[in-house]
């Protein structure tokens, strides 16, 4: 499915951003937008302090809230280049893009480090501290599943977009930056499930990810394994031995084609 915009249509941007007790980041990321070569047509900021429901409800708060033609995200901590919007624009000038994903930078020890995903990888991918979709895509797939409550549900309106005909293209001049470094992840067994759930093809690849010669040795990996065997919630049941197999077997054979360089 392809979403163009008429001739008599403007393009714009809504900025979305869910924020959860961090009033020194967020601030910090406002002045960013506010610095833009290209202003935006609106900043929702979702503040989730008090309820504590998620990013997930957040962002279908903020993506509503606004009526631009275009929607970004991206998170309280990050700080989105001084043409961030420009050329977020610039991508929808092109005919058939109906949502694209932008690069990611951090930095340690004042190193500036990618965090973009592996250039193979087709389905781990689709961070929200970059993102951009037609509102008319939103509208059309729901906007985020809540269920996630956190973690994975950036994945997740990615993978259903894909899934009902939308593209979503790849723009690396379109830059955000992280400057606080992520720590180990957390190990979210629901989010892991529902997105196994989603597309359990898909899903081998994002195991694949997570597994390393680190995660082997500190038993990080155990641990997720484990986790996706017994958790169980009102939203989600655990994988059956078979399911378990057959996704980590895959998971660890495209690992191994990765390492070799085989994809």
């Amino acid at each position: 499915m392809k979403i163009g915009a008429s001739d008599s249509d403007v393009l714009s941007v809504d900025v979305v951003i869910p924020t959860f007790r961090r009033p020194e980041h967020l601030d910090r990321c406002l002045k960013a937008l506010e610095s833009q070569s290209v202003s935006p047509a609106s900043i929702e900021v979702v503040d989730d302090s008090d309820e504590d429901r998620g990013p997930a409800f957040s962002r279908n708060i903020g993506w509503k809230k606004g009526s631009a033609s275009i929607v970004a995200f991206t998170d309280d901590d990050c700080v989105p280049s001084s043409n961030w919007i420009e050329s977020i624009l610039k991508e929808f000038e092109v005919e058939g893009v109906d949502a694209i994903e932008g690069s990611v930078t951090t930095e340690d020890g004042g190193v500036l480090l990618s965090m973009d995903p592996h250039p193979k990888d087709r389905w781990n991918r689709f961070k929200t501290a970059n993102m951009a979709y037609r509102r008319e895509v939103l509208e059309e797939i729901g906007g985020f599943d809540e269920r996630y409550f956190i973690h994975r549900e950036d994945t997740d309106i990615a993978w259903r977009a894909i899934s009902s005909g939308f593209s979503i293209s790849w723009a690396p001049e379109c830059i955000v930056h992280h400057p606080d470094r992520p720590g180990m992840q957390r190990i979210m067994p629901r989010s892991e499930i529902l997105l196994y759930r989603c597309d359990k093809k898909k899903y081998a690849e994002v195991a694949a990810g997570m597994i390393s010669f680190d995660t082997l040795k500190n038993g990080k990996l155990k641990e997720l394994r484990k986790s996706l065997r017994t958790y169980d919630d009102e939203f989600v049941g655990p994988l059956n031995r078979i399911e378990s197999f057959f996704l980590w077997t895959r998971g660890f054979l495209l690992a191994l084609w990765r390492k070799i360089g085989m994809r």
